[in-house]
């Protein structure tokens, strides 16, 4: 069984020339108003940050919030456009919530995170390996009658 660390980066290297996906680590992060000056390592290991502010990770909302289910992996696969759409190539939003190989379970944020994304055009969807997130682009591919 591999660890769901592992089938990121494999899904991510393994993706490299279709998909630029990129880790979105969501929650809060605290950091200093007054810049790195603001953050100071004390003796015991510990870090003593000065006027904190909070940080939303990864995708955030407008009040700061983090996405909650956010995927795992977020990015771009690109399209070439069917000659009735003038043969350019765009950027699709991508997002792929990894599990690893054996046992990953959806939460229900994930799984509407996934619906929305998917709703709206997005490539979007779970894998536990690269050859499922290869079958989440190309059955989008398929769909939609796309050429990557």
């Amino acid at each position: 069984m591999a660890a769901e660390a592992a089938v990121q980066k494999a899904i991510t290297l393994g993706l490299g020339m279709l998909s630029r996906l990129f880790r979105l680590n969501g929650g809060k992060a605290w950091m200093s108003n007054l810049g790195p000056k603001g953050v100071v390592k004390l003796q015991d290991g510990s870090v003593l940050i000065k006027a904190p502010r909070p940080v939303g990770l990864g995708l955030v909302m407008t009040n700061g919030d983090s996405v909650e289910g956010q995927s795992d992996l977020g990015g771009w696969t690109q399209v070439t456009i069917t000659p009735e759409m003038v043969g350019k190539r765009v950027a699709v939003a991508t997002f792929i919530e990894v599990k690893r190989t054996k046992g990953g379970k959806l939460s229900d944020n994930q799984k509407n995170f996934i619906a929305q994304a998917d709703a709206q055009g997005c490539i979007a969807g779970w894998a536990n390996s690269l050859e499922g997130a290869r079958k989440i682009i190309d059955d989008w591919a398929r769909k939609i009658g796309a050429v990557l």
